[in-house]
């Protein structure tokens, strides 16, 4: 054996020995081990081209670390596991191992995505538990510690269907849908892109939003999630983290249903909930957040009729109005600028007595640097502007560290 294969078998064993169970299944363990190693090549680098360096290896160690610990519900020893003939040839870790659970553990069929479950970095109890439950041949349905969504029974024959890269949580909510009778890029779609993957707190509710986009059939499948994550904002997250500083603890629209909603509908809601919403609640639109000024001076510089002023903007309604004039997106940095984390200046120009707003510009207080400098629409500044600009850098001692 080359030295380098000598050491990597030396890793392995340690890893084995770190990953050993608590002392009354030990025996067991190490039984299995030798079993393995007898008869597969699971255990040694290079048999799944995937595992390129020992401790790749860990997770395929820990599902045999759990395969003692159920010794008791072996239906079969391991001494009489004899491999498929595909599995002597390269393949991969997790269907030599499901072949040796199949031969554990299994009475009846379960679907190749519960078997892989316990290969995965952080397995659940459940997930190992559900699978013992369906290897003796009892169904889905009649599993107690199942997480909260719902399974009809047309919906536990499409669990038996789940796509094999599925951890159990995200397949009852992929059968769940594909119950209902959606495509199976609808479920696809919001198992991958939306909380919809677990368990939620209000599962009657969005039994209701998943049937709304059954019926409805976005065109583009990827709008199903952007409802997904719009309804939940509005239902239940915080206004505080929807509509910003000052919304408060409490949902938005506590009480938001899909009742008697189309597409287009809610497709117009999630366009303008925000002026719908200031209807609804004018108060939220009185709510300002100021902010202290930074130790840097505001500049007026008089270049013959024309005045320069540069100044820093202190409250949430400035970076507004200076966002919709400018064309550009600074009334997002309301967070920022609140937690002094930012600072957002505004040159402008006044000429025969009429102003005009000619650069934003953010600076980085901690760093005292300018970091971004646009005319409207993000634009490159004017020769004179960028002078002035530079001029003031100069007088404050600001960094000029602008982003590409």
């Amino acid at each position: 054996m080359s030295s380098r294969k000598q050491q990597m078998k030396q890793y392995v064993d340690e890893m084995l020995v770190c990953q050993q169970p608590c002392a009354r299944h030990r025996r067991v363990y190490w039984n299995l081990i030798r079993e393995v190693r007898a008869k597969s090549e699971i255990l040694s680098v290079g048999f799944d081209p995937a595992i390129r360096k020992p401790e790749h290896l860990r997770v395929c160690i820990r599902a045999l670390g759990y395969m003692a610990k159920y010794r008791t519900k072996w239906i079969r020893q391991p001494e009489f596991w004899r491999p498929e003939k595909f599995l002597v040839e390269p393949t991969s870790n997790r269907v030599a191992l499901r072949s040796l659970m199949k031969h554990l553990f299994e009475r009846y069929p379960v679907p190749n995505f519960m078997a892989f479950a316990w290969m995965r970095p952080h397995a659940k109890r459940w997930y190992h538990e559900l699978y013992l439950h369906m290897a003796a041949g009892r169904g889905v349905r009649q599993f107690k510690q199942k997480p909260g969504i719902a399974l009809s029974p047309t919906a536990a024959k499409c669990f038996l269907k789940t796509p094999d890269h599925l951890e159990p949580g995200e397949a009852m909510r992929w059968a769940q849908i594909r119950g209902f009778s959606g495509s199976k890029e609808l479920a696809a779609e919001l198992v991958r892109n939306t909380i919809l993957k677990e368990p939620t707190r209000d599962e009657r509710f969005w039994e209701t939003m998943i049937r709304f986009l059954i019926r409805e059939k976005p065109s583009y499948i990827q709008h199903a999630s952007m409802l997904v994550d719009f309804v939940d904002e509005q239902r239940f997250q915080p206004a505080e983290k929807v509509w910003g500083r000052g919304g408060g603890p409490l949902p938005l629209q506590p009480k938001f249903s899909m009742k008697g909603r189309t597409l287009g509908s809610l497709w117009r809601h999630m366009s303008n909930w925000r002026q719908e919403l200031l209807l609804k609640r004018p108060s939220l639109a009185q709510r300002n957040f100021h902010w202290p000024a930074i130790e840097v001076q505001p500049m007026v510089h008089q270049d013959g009729d024309v005045k320069w002023i540069i100044f820093e903007l202190l409250n949430d309604r400035a970076l507004m109005l200076e966002g919709a004039a400018m064309d550009h997106c600074v009334s997002d940095y309301v967070e920022q600028c609140a937690d002094r984390k930012s600072s957002i200046w505004s040159m402008r120009i006044h000429l025969k007595g009429c102003p005009k707003r000619i650069v934003t510009i953010e600076v980085d207080p901690e760093r005292k640097a300018i970091v971004q400098a646009q005319a409207k629409s993000n634009e490159d500044l004017s020769p004179a502007a960028n002078e002035i600009l530079r001029r003031w850098a100069t007088r404050e001692g600001l960094v000029m560290s602008l982003e590409d």
